[in-house]
């Protein structure tokens, strides 16, 4: 594990240590959401296009629907402190998460599910 990764962000500490004092470590161990849509994009373009791919991804979305049914703004965090814990200091519905997930969505639409007829 990285020395430096601090899972916990939290813009208002102010203590003496200078990894997370004031926000310090945003980039150095939330875990943000917008990748999720990417990792699930790729499932989909290099696995075969057919309906046990798209059962992965669907699991794989739980956590996504369950934020979504959960938020007050029926949106997705900005990023989630250590195994996906709230953080409070995030945006609570952040359009880079949900746009990378309707991206996902796209891709899905494409994918011709239909039996070939070889």
């Amino acid at each position: 594990m990285d020395k430096d990764y601090r899972p916990y962000y939290r813009n208002s500490e102010d203590s003496n240590d200078f990894a997370t004092a004031k926000g310090r470590n945003y980039h150095q161990g939330p875990e943000w959401l917008w990748p999720t849509g990417f990792y699930l994009r790729a499932l989909l373009t290099f696995n075969p296009p057919n309906i046990e791919t798209l059962q992965q991804i669907n699991l794989r979305m739980d956590g996504c629907r369950k934020a979504i049914n959960e938020s007050p703004w029926a949106g997705l965090t900005e990023l989630t402190n250590k195994g996906g814990e709230i953080c409070y200091d995030s945006c609570p519905t952040q359009a880079w998460s949900a746009s990378c997930l309707i991206d996902l969505y796209y891709d899905a639409a494409k994918v011709n599910l239909q039996p070939r007829g070889d």
